[in-house]
Order: C-alpha cells, then sequence, then structure tokens
C-alpha cells in the first residue's frame, strides 16, 4: 500500500503516556494511517528512518499569548521548531478578539507599541470570528482562541474599577456568547491584571457559565500567585462549581521565597476540587523558576483605575507617586536583584534591557531607591516594557511538574529571529519550553519521564479542549507530529541569550504537511482553526 509518509523504525511515544514501543507511522491525505506495523510490501512517497528517534503527536501549547504575533508571524518560528502543532491563545484574560471600544484602542495601541504598526493591520477583525478567518488558511500551525475577559470588560465598562450594571453585564454576556459561537474555546481571565482585576467573583462566574453553556472551558491568571495564592485557587474552584465549567488554572506556581511551597497545598486542593465536588480542575506550567509580564503589573491595582493613561498621570504627580513608591517599597516578596527588565520601546532605555532593578539602582556610582528606578522606566517607556522575576522555587517547579493534573503551556508567544519580534530579551520560554522539559526536566533530571513529559504536551492538554482526532498517535487521527531525537533534545541559550532555535527537534507535520524538517522550516503553512 502507498502512503504519502512513513516513518520507519521510530521510538512511538503515542500520548497517552504508555511506555514507548518500536514501530512505524504512516500519514495519508493530513491523517495518521497506521501506527505500530505495517504491510511489508508498503511504500510511501518519502519513507523516513528515524533510527531509534522517538515520534510523538505534535506538542499542543496550552497557554500562549500568540493572538499578537501571529497575524506578524504566521510562519509562527519559535513555536513549530520546538514541536508546537497547536496554539492556544487569548490567555490571561486577553485575546486578540472581540475588538470593540476601549479594547479596541488597546488591540491597536499593542501593535503600534511593539513596532508591528505597519506590519499587521488590527482593523481587519473585530468580532472572534473576523479574526480566525483572518489567520485560517495562511499559518505554519493549529490556532484556536478563548475570549479574554479584559476585552469583554473594556468594551462595555471600560478600564474603571467598578462592577458592571445589570445591563452591562448582560452585553458582556452577549459578547462572550458571540466569540463562543464564532469558534472561541473557552473564557480566560487575568484577574491579577486591569480590568479583570476589578472583577468580583459573581461577575467571572456569571460569563463563565456562558463559557459552559457553549462546551467551552475556563481558563485563569488568578488574582495571586503570592501571598494570596491558596485564596485564589479557592476563588477558582468556586467559579468552576458554579458556573458548571472545567477549570484550568493558568501558570501554576508560588511566587516569592515566604509562598514557597505552597504548592503542596494547592494541588491538594485541586485533588480534593475533583473528588469530593467534582470540579473538573486542572493547571498548566511552564519550566523555569523565573515568571514574565509587563513591568508595570508589579505596581498596586489601584494606580491602574482608568488605563494607562490614568496610571501615568499618577506617576506625574509627586504625592500619589510617593504613595505607589512606598507601596511598592514595601510589598515585595523577592529581591530586586530578581527584577530584569527585558524589553523596552522608548528607545531611550535600550540600555536597561539584560539589566535587573537593582544593578540599574547602582550603576555608575549612584545608589538610587530601586523603587524609584522602577517607576520611572514605567513612566518614561509608556507602561510598555517587560520583565522577568525570578521568584520561584526550583523545589516548587519539579512538584508541579510531576503531578497528574499537570499539563505543559509555555505562556509564551510565536517570535522570531529577525525583525521587531527578534527584539529585546524575552523570556527562554518562547523559544524552549517543550524541549526543556525534554531534555533538562525528563533526561537529565528524571523529573518525569518522556513518555509522561509527552501525555502532558499532547493528550491531556487534547483531552481539556475535547479534542479526539489530536493529541494522541492512532489511525484516523489529525497527522500532527513531532519528532525528536530524546538524547540531543534542549533548549539552546539562557536569560541573557534567549533567542536561540533548540537542538533536537527533527521534524515537524502539521495536517500532514512538513513544517520542519531537520530543524528548519520549511516555509508550509497548512495551520488550522480548531474551535
Amino acid at each position: 500500500m502507498g502512503y504519502d509518509v512513513l516513518f520507519r523504525d521510530g521510538r512511538i511515544v503515542d500520548g497517552t503516556g504508555s511506555p514507548w514501543f518500536r514501530g512505524v507511522l504512516a500519514v495519508e491525505d493530513g491523517r495518521i494511517a497506521a501506527v505500530g506495523a505495517v504491510g511489508s510490501d508498503a511504500d510511501a512517497d518519502e519513507e523516513v528512518p528515524l533510527d531509534g528517534s522517538a515520534i510523538a503527536p505534535g506538542f499542543i501549547d496550552i497557554h500562549t499569548h500568540s493572538d499578537f504575533t501571529l497575524p506578524a508571524n504566521r510562519d509562527a518560528h519559535s513555536k513549530v521548531r520546538q514541536g508546537v502543532t497547536l496554539e492556544v491563545v487569548g490567555n490571561c484574560g486577553t485575546s486578540a478578539a472581540p475588538r470593540y471600544g476601549a479594547a479596541a484602542r488597546g488591540v491597536e495601541e499593542w501593535f503600534e507599541s511593539n513596532g508591528l504598526g505597519g506590519a499587521v493591520d488590527p482593523t481587519a477583525w473585530e468580532s472572534m470570528r473576523d479574526y480566525l478567518d483572518h489567520l485560517d488558511g495562511d499559518v505554519s500551525l493549529n490556532v484556536a482562541s478563548l475570549v479574554g475577559h479584559g476585552n469583554v470588560r473594556a468594551a462595555v465598562v471600560g478600564y474603571d474599577d467598578r462592577a458592571p450594571t445589570a445591563d452591562e453585564l448582560d452585553e458582556m454576556c452577549d459578547l462572550v456568547a458571540e466569540s463562543m459561537a464564532d469558534g472561541a474555546v473557552g473564557l480566560s481571565t487575568g484577574l491579577f491584571y486591569p480590568p479583570g482585576s476589578f472583577a468580583e467573583t459573581d461577575e467571572v462566574v456569571a460569563l463563565a457559565r456562558i463559557a459552559a453553556d457553549h462546551d467551552g472551558f475556563y481558563a485563569t491568571h488568578m488574582r495571586s500567585e503570592s501571598d494570596g495564592l491558596i485564596d485564589s485557587v479557592d476563588e477558582t474552584i468556586e467559579i468552576g462549581r458554579r458556573a458548571g465549567v472545567p477549570v484550568q488554572i493558568s501558570h501554576h506556581k508560588a511566587i516569592g521565597p515566604d509562598n514557597w511551597g505552597k504548592v503542596r497545598y494547592t494541588l491538594r486542593r485541586m485533588e480534593l476540587a475533583r473528588e469530593r465536588d467534582g470540579v473538573d480542575v486542572q493547571c498548566d506550567q511552564y519550566p523555569y523558576v523565573a515568571s514574565s509580564t509587563s513591568l508595570g503589573a508589579l505596581l498596586p491595582n489601584w494606580a491602574h483605575d482608568g488605563g494607562d493613561d490614568a496610571l501615568l498621570d499618577r506617576l506625574r504627580d509627586d504625592e500619589t507617586r510617593e504613595r505607589i513608591r512606598g507601596e511598592l517599597a514595601t510589598d515585595r516578596n523577592s529581591s530586586w536583584d530578581g527584577v530584569l527588565v527585558t524589553n523596552v520601546r522608548n528607545p531611550d532605555l535600550k540600555g536597561t534591557e539584560g539589566r535587573t532593578i537593582a544593578e540599574l539602582a547602582a550603576r555608575e556610582g549612584e545608589e538610587r531607591d530601586p523603587a524609584d528606578v522602577l517607576l520611572d522606566i514605567v513612566l518614561e517607556d509608556r507602561n510598555r516594557t517587560m520583565h522577568v522575576n525570578f521568584g520561584m522555587d526550583e523545589a516548587d517547579v519539579r512538584t508541579v511538574m510531576r503531578h497528574d493534573l499537570t499539563m505543559v503551556g509555555s505562556d509564551g508567544s510565536s517570535l522570531e529571529r529577525e525583525g521587531p519580534l527578534g527584539e529585546g530579551v524575552p523570556h527562554p520560554r518562547n523559544y524552549g519550553t517543550f524541549p526543556r522539559v525534554l531534555g533538562h526536566y525528563a533526561r537529565e533530571e528524571s523529573v518525569v519521564s518522556v513518555e509522561s513529559a509527552v501525555h502532558k504536551m499532547t493528550g491531556l492538554p487534547a483531552a481539556r479542549m475535547g479534542l479526539d482526532d489530536r493529541g494522541v498517535l492512532k489511525a484516523g487521527a489529525k497527522a500532527d507530529v513531532t519528532v525528536f531525537d530524546p538524547e540531543t533534545v534542549a533548549q539552546v541559550g539562557d536569560f541573557l541569550d534567549p533567542t536561540n532555535y533548540p537542538d533536537g527537534i527533527e521534524r515537524v507535520l502539521v495536517n500532514g504537511e512538513l513544517v520542519v524538517r531537520d530543524g528548519e522550516h520549511t516555509g508550509n503553512r497548512p495551520g488550522e482553526i480548531v474551535s
């Protein structure tokens, strides 16, 4: 029998968590035709001897922010070269659509401030359907999107710190329902970030019920991943219980030495919620002891009331700035040595990239208050600065990674080394999340087995999304396939030199077409919208 592609003599890691087995995998018409064995007379247009390399389902990145980079980087370089064949975008309460009202201005400003105003026209879409159609048929990997609560709230309420009226809440529910009908796979919140941080639990429950009605799930960047971690997990479980919706706790971790070890309790809370209350709660994680977000996110929540313009006005007012500085200086749960400036947009601030706030405060012999240094950067860069925060414990990372409820998600974006998306010093998770799990944590440290790691990247997120034709190598499934060398797969680079494509990812197929061959991008764009 003739196939399109026939992989011979591979270690088949099928995505279920079962032990690998040696065999063949055949691909025909964009789907897997056979796994394990084929007839002795089988041939193919292309036969690939794997010589013991591993062949797995394409990796599903359950937590990404590529909705803002894929329109400019449709080849998805930094993701497909990691073996990722499906990205779930729209996390942490922020999505590229719906783009109405104040949310529209926020989306447009993001593209402009990140140097992509000439490459991407965000006015090309408004609704979730518009956005998904904008990508469909011209992207190198598959894309699914959550609808961001922040978009919905900004469109109706704006960036004010207040509860919506009953009519406004109805309008927000209608926007979530519209986006779900348009193809969104669930609702996300960023309750740590404005405007999501201004929402009470009841508001989130009302919107999450709409996602549940459309068979979606609820993903959340919780209100706190530090001192309020346990209370935030409890709130998340309450939302899942009251809304009757599957729950995904995003990038689960504990920030700050005072909170290290708490993940043992939060993971147990998740287990009990499943066992006693029937709440379908799981989590995802990236394999690093450092997080990354905007530098302005470190400021107190009240300072963001009214949006960025209001924040900048407060920083210009001496009395209000002093209040912010005082709270920032006393509310630290980690060292200023752990706050690394990574991306700025003001050319005059380029010298701050790759430096910690502590280093910047002490440079040139002029000792300054680190809080003042941070506030100056936020003001001069108009709250567009990104940073990396070394606030987690390695033992916690390993505890979360081992847990059966944890899957892998990068919390990164599809980047490339050239052009605006190659600027700055981004978190290495954008380039190395999946190879780091397979190389460092599975092969070198034996924190998880290769089979378990692959399951957390494939079968587990596919089940969370309700997909029965991706995430597992089986006959009839979509031919999303990643081939990697278990002996060499690795992240390349570090926090100061992160923009390096990984080693050991040999071939990647998306819907049966090669997008990576011998570690290099083929230029193919066979990705589909998954809804």
